[in-house]
């Protein structure tokens, strides 16, 4: 007779859904600021983010964990998950 495995629920700080924990990006705040935690084992105060959903990487949304660092989270989850909205593409180019 086996057992059911135990699967671990985590929330999105964004989003606030609830899903397994392995279906999650963890994210640890430092004094350096916020790193990217994919293993999940990092010390440190973390949060989870849903990596499928780019309306979870909006900069007002990260706001509840990151504070005053959730621009430069919000732009580290844009360049790791590949990513990069329209705007940030179009820096650069003249305008019409």
């Amino acid at each position: 007779m086996s057992k059911a495995r135990h699967i671990p629920i985590r929330q999105c700080i964004a989003c606030r859904e609830r899903r397994p924990k392995r279906e999650l990006l963890r994210i640890v705040l430092t004094e350096a600021g916020p790193i990217l935690d994919p293993t999940g084992r990092k010390p440190g105060r973390g949060a989870y983010v849903c990596p499928d959903k780019p309306e979870c990487w909006a900069e007002k949304k990260l706001r509840r964990f990151a504070g005053a660092r959730a621009r430069e989270l919000s732009q580290a989850l844009q360049i790791v998950l590949g990513r990069v909205d329209s705007q940030a593409s179009q820096v650069g180019k003249p305008s019409t």
